[in-house]
């Protein structure tokens, strides 16, 4: 007989002598702790419950060893009589402890690294070490890895004790295998569709042109639900996916996957019926089903169809309504439906609180919400509160909360990020005809917190200098009415130009949002009052003089413009959705005296439309209209005409591909502008980074200038396409790069010849 069978051969005679003798315990006399090499020995003997001087029975020393075992230290307990006497025994503990960790290694894990990996590792140097702790190790690691759609991975875990400190150190090697790939997708049990039309809704494991689908088993079951969802839009209402298989490929490199189908059979949709409505009548709530008597069973089409009728309420106020659907099927595969409506309560507003905002002051942003305490809970008025908040573009994120804090109100919180929005108006271009053209000076558009908007810039160039100063006020008096001032004095000229152009006067603004046709829109009018000399003619254009100026003489010019704007972006830096449609009317002269004569007229249209995912498409339209009020052609100034070409820097309207200026009728060497214009652009941007806006942008642009309005022919365009990127950094504004090719270059030889063009700037928007 083995030392070790002798040693439980002496416990159990030593249990049973105690069982025995439960009438008369037995009184400890002495506690002996044996085997502890980290642990401490009075650790042991308060958890084992055992004092000296304790009356003990075999019941106490059971529990004794169960209590030691729960410390998750020892691999091996005992508890043994060393010897006895008429007044008592002497126990000695035993304890074989578990090795503590010194080290543990991975090797083999090349797609497992970093925290995804640190995650299961949850054992430290110098903890204890047990057997369930490398099962767990494993197991985790296995299912890590299946998650990742290694199947195949093989992990082994194997433990030494060190002769140094007696400590383990612990090696996992992994063998990863390759990454297993769902290769085909088949069908069991599909009678009404093709295998094929069945594998189009399988999205998370189907095989594309690109890659085989991943093996996981999440991804399966959402599968499941797709198929069956798929299925009961198609009338089919007891459609099942009754179980799944999978089978290696012979390289088992890859998995031949199997649906069992349980199709059913096909039900139509007989009586509507509505119970519990107050607030719609059954005709208005019955407007918002998609589905009609008669129809196949849908029941995607249905539950949109609840979903837009919890809307309703929603939107109204009731913020806890809830439309039951109860489903009774009769004879014919013809299923009844009796909608029970549970309106609850309407709700109503409270209060407001305004959070987050260190600089704006509140009634900045309280003033554009159009959802106000004491009114019913409209969710609508809400989302266009925040749409209000957000265009000013003075946050980086704004969050509606609503609180219940009674049966029938809630508290409405809006909490804003702050972000800058003074800019140091540091801009900066470059063209071929202008050279360097830039900007120095700085744009408060949120002075002092109130909302008001304070600029000063200085522009200069090779042939282009200008100072502007400028202040507005949006709300004036508290009211929805704006009011502005500027003042600029403008130089241009040069060998390019073949004269001197100076130009020095100011403008004031007054504008009013409008509630018609809806609150989108907004009227401006800004009265102009200017001076104008030219000078310094060339021979060269003195002998053209197509615009028949007039040198070192004086004109005065007065004019009023009106602006009609309706603005309906969700945001300013990267508009997903709405539009910007703005009228432009100018009329100089006529009863506003002055020696220019002459009005003019410009529409631009812009469209923002989401695609797939984050990617957005930009319509921007622009056409005008310049015409004089006599027959004298100086009744325009020359730099009222229109231009095109470059990215319009300085003058004019931007054509990427092609140089500043370029498009539209020439004399000479000189751009003379035109009459009419226009221009269709299409961009698709992509967003990078939200906060600082990044974006890449594709486009595709045409535009023309023509002398004349007979003459113009929006099917006569000067085309171009390219890439290009912008960045929205604070305190600086927009960045921009683009690469165009213009299309309508010509040789020597009247041929096309293309040509690609670089636009970089800073502080502008195309």
């Amino acid at each position: 007989m083995t030392k070790s069978r002798w040693r439980w051969l002496v416990i159990m005679m030593f249990v049973l002598a105690v069982s025995a003798q439960a009438q008369d315990r037995l009184r400890v006399l002495g506690i002996a702790i044996e085997g502890n090499e980290g642990t401490d020995a009075g650790l042991i003997r308060a958890h084992s419950g055992i004092s000296v001087g304790q009356d003990i029975s075999g019941d106490d020393v059971q529990a004794a060893i169960r209590q030691l075992w729960k410390l998750n230290l020892f691999s091996d307990v005992q508890i043994i009589e060393e010897r006895s006497t008429a007044e008592g025994v002497y126990l000695r503990i035993q304890v074989q402890e578990y090795r503590r960790l010194d080290r543990i290694t991975v090797r083999g894990n090349r797609k497992l690294k970093g925290d995804d990996l640190n995650s299961l590792l949850k054992l430290t140097s110098g903890q204890v070490v047990r057997p369930a702790d490398v099962t767990r190790l494993r197991s985790s690691m296995i299912k890590k890895y299946e998650e990742m759609g290694f199947l195949l991975a093989d992990i082994q875990v194997e433990q030494d004790t060190l002769e140094s400190n007696g400590r383990v150190k612990v090696d996992v090697e992994v063998r990863e295998g390759s990454k297993v790939k769902v290769r085909h997708v088949d069908f069991d049990g599909n009678q009404s569709f093709a295998d094929k039309k069945l594998r189009k809704k399988v999205r998370t494991t189907r095989k594309t042109l690109f890659r085989s689908g991943e093996y996981k088993r999440e991804k399966i079951e959402e599968d499941k639900l797709a198929l069956v969802a798929f299925y009961q839009s198609q009338g089919f209402r007891d459609a099942e996916i009754v179980g799944d298989t999978a089978v290696y490929t012979p390289d088992r490199r890859g998995i031949q996957l199997t649906y069992r189908v349980s199709e059913g059979p096909i039900y139509t949709y007989g009586d509507f019926s509505w119970n519990g409505q107050r607030l719609f009548t059954e005709e208005e709530l019955a407007k918002k089903l998609r589905v009609e008597s008669g129809e196949k069973y849908n029941r995607e089409a249905f539950d949109r169809s609840l979903a837009e009728i919890g809307s309703m309420y929603y939107d109204k106020g009731y913020i806890y309504a809830g439309v039951t659907p109860n489903e009774m099927v009769r004879e014919g595969q013809i299923v009844d439906v009796k909608l029970d409506v549970a309106e609850g309560s309407e709700f109503k507003v409270n209060q407001i609180f305004v959070t987050g905002n260190t600089k704006t002051k509140e009634k900045v942003i309280r003033r554009e919400l159009v959802l106000y305490p004491g009114e019913t809970f409209d969710v609508s008025k809400l989302r266009r509160s925040i749409r209000e908040v957000t265009i000013l573009n003075y946050f980086a994120s704004v969050v509606p909360d609503v609180v219940p804090v009674s049966e029938n109100q809630v508290d409405l919180y809006v909490d804003v990020e702050e972000k800058s929005t003074d800019q140091a108006n540091v801009s900066a271009g470059y063209s071929q005809r202008d050279k360097f053209i830039g900007s120095l000076g700085f744009q408060m558009n949120n002075l002092l917190g109130n909302g008001q908007q304070f600029a000063l810039d200085w522009n200069f160039g090779q042939v282009y200098q200008a100072f502007s100063i400028s202040f507005t006020e949006p709300w004036f008096r508290n009211t929805r009415t704006l009011l502005g001032f500027s003042f600029f004095d403008t130089h241009r000229g040069g060998s390019y130009y073949g004269f001197d152009e100076d130009i020095i006067g100011g403008t004031a603004r007054v504008g009013r949002r409008l509630r018609w046709p809806d609150d989108f829109f907004r009227l401006d009018y800004i009265y102009r009052l200017d001076r104008t000399k030219y000078s310094n003619f060339t021979s060269e254009f003195e002998a053209s003089n197509p615009r028949s100026l007039v040198e070192d003489q004086a004109r005065v010019s007065s004019g009023v413009t009106q602006i009609i704007t309706r603005d309906s972006r969700n945001e300013a830096e990267f508009p997903s959705l709405g539009s910007v449609n703005t009228l432009r009317t100018e009329i100089t002269g006529g009863p506003l005296f002055g020696d220019d004569q002459f009005f003019k007229n410009e529409i631009g249209s812009q469209w923002y439309a989401p695609l797939l995912g984050d990617l957005v498409l930009v319509s921007d339209t622009k056409v005008g209209v310049v015409e004089q009020l006599s027959s004298s052609s100086r009744d325009i100034p020359y730099f009222d005409y229109f231009f095109m070409g470059g990215s319009g820097l300085s003058l004019g309207t931007s054509l990427r591909g092609y140089d500043e200026r370029d498009v539209g009728p020439q004399s000479g060497n000189y751009p003379v502008g035109g009459k009419t214009m226009f221009k269709q652009s299409f961009e698709l941007r992509y967003p990078i980074v939200r906060n600082p806006t990044i974006y890449l942008l594709g486009f595709a642009e045409g535009g023309n200038v023509w002398s004349r309005y007979e003459d113009t022919n929006p099917g006569d365009l000067r085309k171009s396409v390219g890439l290009g990127a912008r960045l929205f950094m604070p305190f600086i504004g927009m960045i921009g790069l683009d690469y165009g090719f213009g299309f309508d270059y010509y040789d020597s030889r009247g041929l096309r010849d293309g040509k690609w063009l670089p636009h970089f700037q800073f502080g502008r928007t195309f």
